[in-house]
């Protein structure tokens, strides 16, 4: 098998959604020739902060018949620890700042500069690599992918999971914003300027960033694991139960759905709960949500959780709930897939007019809404149906979306791949 090297500083064992797009490769790549080595960080079992403490910090090397795997001890600075006491806060925030700025220069500036050591001693150690990977955020692993095929003459792609200074919507326009994004905007065109070509999640994305870095680029979407059956599914016909997973952002005009749910809740005749899943990540986000909530009894918040209990409470809820983000397009939320493969239909409110929309229709598994009118009009309708002892389920196109299965995305990355295995330098 051909032997790529991947840098990903996300990656299981830790419960982030960047961690399972290189992990599906790690998964599916040798069916189709190519042996992954994957170069990260050591992580708790179901991580979900990057600062906390790692229980177990050794340099540990895992070796399997498909694939091999680094995991770089943890290095918790300064900063990290001033997160754990909320009057140092300020100065975590100074902390991180300074490494902002500094990492644009100095490899040594990252916590992580030893996953970069260790890729390069990989690629010393055998020349048979001729591809390396690195799976952006953080961004700053790009600087490694840079530097990597400065040395050794790799084809070296950048895994763009998000935009980085192209961003069509950014949320921070201060003056220290503007001035890391400077930084960072010329960082992007020197770390890329070698770079073979790169990889994204969408094709707007792929013009986009295209564009800008003056590269060509290739969609390999981040896509499901796998369909979960909705077997011996029980319903109640008193409850809509309506969830939402995942972090909530200010872009996200999530009002127009509470509204609607309100309106809904006085006339509904069955009761209408509305769960947050994970929601809290971003503290100002949750004070909007407990906000619009007012003296509302039927909306909870629930902290981050497993990947194995989120997939069971969204297959107990009878509906999921999906937000489109203000001014951005040719972006599938990476909850999309993981909402399709739950089996619980999907609704979208707003819908971003766009690609998630044509996602539910294609798919057939969902209803996308554009206003409060529609939604509360979607509400009462499902509500009457539960009440009535009807199913809400709907009849999905299953052949349309086996293409957005990480295994077939990962197949689009291998095809990728063969450009540069087949033409060697």
């Amino acid at each position: 098998m051909r032997k790529i090297l991947i840098i990903s500083y996300f990656f299981p064992p830790c419960n982030f959604v960047g961690a399972q797009r290189t992990s599906s490769w790690v998964k599916h790549l040798h069916k189709k020739g190519y042996f992954p080595i994957i170069v990260t960080r050591q992580w708790n079992e179901g991580q979900t902060d990057i600062v906390d403490k790692v229980d177990n910090n050794e340099m540990e090397h895992l070796t399997f018949d498909s694939n091999e795997v680094y995991r770089m001890p943890n290095k918790r600075t300064l900063r990290d620890r001033c997160s754990e006491y909320k009057f140092l806060r300020p100065i975590q925030k100074l902390l991180s700042f300074i490494e902002i700025v500094f990492s644009n220069f100095f490899i040594k500036a990252l916590p992580y500069s030893n996953i970069y050591q260790k890729a390069r001693n990989i690629l010393h150690d055998d020349p048979s690599i001729r591809i390396v990977i690195a799976s952006g955020r953080p961004f700053q692993s790009f600087y490694f992918g840079y530097l990597l095929k400065k040395e050794f003459d790799i084809h070296w792609i950048p895994d763009y999971r998000d935009e980085w200074t192209s961003h069509q919507n950014p949320t921070d326009k201060s003056f220290l914003w503007k001035f890391i994004h400077k930084l960072e905007k010329r960082s992007e065109k020197k770390w890329t300027s070698n770079a073979d070509g790169f990889i994204t999640v969408s094709d707007h994305w792929q013009n986009s960033i295209g564009t800008y870095i003056e590269k060509p680029g290739h969609v390999v979407m981040n896509g499901y694991d796998r369909i979960h059956p909705l077997t011996n599914r029980k319903y109640s016909n008193d409850v809509l139960n309506i969830v939402y997973a995942g972090t909530l952002y200010p872009s996200q005009p999530i009002e127009i759905f509470i509204k609607a749910f309100q309106r809904v809740s006085v006339s509904s005749k069955i009761k209408i709960n509305v769960t947050f899943i994970g929601a809290n990540l971003i503290p100002s986000e949750i004070r909007r949500l407990k906000n619009l909530k007012g003296n509302s009894s039927n909306i909870e918040f629930l902290n981050r959780m497993p990947k194995s209990r989120i997939i069971q409470e969204m297959q107990k809820a009878d509906v999921l709930l999906l937000t489109a983000f203000e001014n951005v397009t040719g972006w599938y939320a990476a909850k999309l897939f993981e909402y399709y493969a739950s089996g619980t239909p999907i609704l979208l409110c707003p819908t971003d007019n766009d690609i998630m929309e044509s996602f539910i229709k294609k798919t057939n598994c969902g209803v996308s809404v554009n206003s409060v009118n529609e939604c509360e009009e979607v509400l009462l309708n499902w509500s009457n149906a539960k009440m009535n002892g009807e199913s809400i389920l709907f009849d999905r196109n299953i052949e349309e979306g086996k293409k957005f299965s990480r295994e077939h995305q990962t197949y689009e990355l291998a095809s990728y791949l063969d450009k540069f295995s087949n033409n060697p330098e």
